[in-house]
């Protein structure tokens, strides 16, 4: 036998699982964890990254690698703000960086650096010329792949230039 419920019985079912159940407050954040010395909590380090939406093994999957010396990238899924983030955990000894593409590169700049006509900065770096010429006259910015790229060619052009030429 089927239970028909009127709207206002569902939607008194549903408030009472939301009330139940409420949505996480934090928000998704990337972040790269260091040990910075000894963890004397890491009980405690694995409760905190629980907290920010890590399963429980997981965190302690984390915390592990952490004593074993690794640097390593963590998504949390509830997490709060990056500030509270730094200080929770730089007291549990535990540096945090948060990367991030470049918001904006000079294209252009990088291009004369090197001395390249748009044509060859593109062909030595596998561009569209079209790609080129639209950043550098700001018709759209590149996509955030790209800037980390530009910003390494920027860095280590000789090195891009070896990876794509290696047969």
């Amino acid at each position: 036998m089927s239970e028909r419920l009127s709207f206002r019985e569902r939607l008194e079912r549903r408030e009472n699982t939301v009330a139940r159940n409420p949505a996480p407050s934090g928000s998704l954040a990337n972040v790269v964890l260091r040990l910075d010395g000894e963890v004397d909590k890491p009980v405690t380090v694995i409760q905190t990254l629980a907290h920010w939406g890590l399963g429980l093994r997981q965190a302690h999957g984390v915390v592990t690698r952490l004593v074993a010396g690794q640097a390593l990238p963590v998504r949390l899924p509830n997490a709060p703000d990056p500030k509270e983030i730094v200080s929770c955990l730089k007291g549990l000894r535990i540096a945090v960086s948060f990367p991030h593409p470049p918001a904006r590169v000079d294209v252009k700049a990088i291009r004369n650096s090197l001395g390249l006509t748009q044509g060859e900065f593109a062909a030595r770096f596998c561009f569209e010329v079209n790609s080129v010429r639209n950043w550098e006259q700001e018709r759209y910015p590149p996509d955030p792949s790209t800037r980390i790229l530009l910003k390494i060619i920027e860095h280590y052009p000789d090195t891009v230039e070896n990876v794509l030429t290696v047969p």
